[in-house]
């Protein structure tokens, strides 16, 4: 089963975009933020130069000088661009206002630093080795924001994981919408945050656990109380998504994993850290799980039953449900990507690397950062595809790998061909839901609140 452990493939055309918000934000956030350009916050004693540096580039430069009074600025790449294309001119007029980026704008900014930068930003390895110091609570405004602004949609970050590890089976949950735009929650995730560097007095890294992408995956122990963690090393040079927020630049990846970890079914973040060549994201490590992919490969023929098959297929059609309600499209949904707890047979979403702000039905994305097999026809013939009707696909392709022990499709010839080959030993119910969700044309696919109501789940 080689197949299924293919690269991700990525578009290396990718560009950054710069967004500014004319005005469009309540008051009190462009009051906090005309505030903040007028007053300077004093440095904190443990906030490095290095830090500072890395935030002095003057990105209200690239803006139009009609834009200047704008609220916030957000970098992002194609991949999280609103329904007009980067070749579509965008009026005045509208809310959001494009001008390009080159793909190495951040690296190449980085390295116009000073030398202290990097003389003070020694290897990460050799951080790893440093002796423990006294520790300083850490309270980031990111989990307070961001849970009070996403209440609505994600579960009380207090009894969060009590109701992942419970075993009463997931009922049809459906999440509401939240009330602020996904601008206007990363801005609050963001608006108070300190972004640390001295990863080595809060963290110990342990072994090595793989490499995914372009990132390296490795354990580790949280020092303020010996608690297991997993931290992901993000190195800035090979990350193409980017968002930029207050003129600062953020990891897509990061932020956006931060703005849905408190829904039920989604990996926690605990922190994160910046250093001169790489961000660094910790998060919570599972005490029993296997990946969807192992999982499934240890099983009778490669495959699930039905009954296996359908439960854990319902819970991740709600955690894809929940994220978009908060703007959130996962963009890389596939057995490799989902832990399986052991203990609860919970599914637990990973690796936000390809994911991208979710606007709306109608929002266009031209660039694929996913897995080959898994690639929409949309995407193959016009080199477009929508979030939700990409992702009902992806979660077809899922589906039919779960119940018939492989791939639907091996070439992209195989996808616009529709050389969909359905086993007999499959229920009618279950070939019907498959050929739904994996339908030529995106506009035929069912939605996921469809999906949940399906005869198949429903029975």
């Amino acid at each position: 089963m080689a197949h299924r452990t293919a690269l991700p493939e990525t578009n290396h055309d990718d560009d950054c975009q710069l967004i500014s918000f004319t005005n469009k934000l309540p008051y009190y956030v462009r009051h906090l933020c005309k505030s903040t350009n007028k007053i300077k916050t004093p440095p904190i004693a443990s906030k490095s130069k290095d830090q500072n540096k890395s935030s002095d580039v003057d990105s209200t430069q690239l803006l139009d000088e009609n834009h200047h009074q704008s609220v916030a600025v957000f970098s992002l790449s194609s991949s999280s661009s609103s329904s007009s294309s980067l070749q579509e001119s965008i009026g005045i007029s509208s809310i959001m206002s494009t001008r390009v980026l080159p793909v190495g704008f951040y690296h190449e900014q980085d390295q116009t630093t000073s030398h202290e930068k990097i003389s003070n930003s020694s290897s990460i390895i050799k951080c790893f080795n440093t002796s423990y110091r006294e520790q300083i609570p850490f309270t980031s405004s990111c989990s307070s924001s961001s849970s009070s602004t996403s209440s609505s949609s994600s579960t009380n970050p207090s009894t969060k994981r009590d109701l992942i590890s419970s075993k009463k089976s997931v009922e049809h949950f459906i999440p509401t919408v939240d009330t602020l735009t996904i601008e206007q929650n990363l801005f609050n995730m963001v608006r108070f945050d300190i972004i640390k560097t001295n990863f080595c007095d809060y963290y110990q890294l342990g072994d090595f656990v793989r490499s995914g992408g372009f990132s390296d995956i490795h354990e580790g122990i949280r020092l303020s109380d010996n608690k297991k963690v997993v931290i992901k090393f993000i190195p800035k040079e090979k990350t193409k998504n980017w968002l930029m927020i207050n003129q600062k630049k953020y990891p897509a990846e990061i932020l956006l994993h931060k703005a849905v970890h408190e829904i039920q079914g989604i990996i926690h973040v605990y922190d994160y850290f910046e250093n001169a060549d790489h961000w660094i994201l910790v998060m919570e490590r599972l005490r029993n799980c296997q990946d969807l992919f192992d999982y499934l490969e240890s099983r009778d023929r490669g495959r699930l039953s039905e009954i296996a098959a359908k439960k854990f297929f319902q819970q991740i059609v709600q955690i894809n449900l929940a994220m978009l309600r908060k703007g959130v499209v996962h963009r890389d949904i596939k057995s490799e990507n989902i832990l399986i707890d052991l203990d609860t047979d919970s599914l637990v979403l990973i690796d936000f690397g390809a994911s991208a702000i979710f606007k709306s039905s109608v929002s266009y994305y031209s660039d694929f950062h996913g897995t080959k097999q898994y690639k929409s026809p949309e995407y193959i013939l016009k080199k477009r595809y929508t979030g939700a009707t990409s992702t009902v696909w992806t979660l077809g392709v899922l589906l039919y790998d779960m119940v018939c022990g492989n791939l639907p499709f091996e070439s992209e010839e195989d996808i616009t061909g529709h050389r969909l080959v359905l086993k007999s030993y499959l229920s009618s119910e279950l070939k019907n839901l498959i050929q739904r969700c994996l339908a030529q044309n995106p506009d035929r696919r069912p939605s996921l609140e469809a999906i949940l109501e399906h005869p198949w789940l429903k029975n």
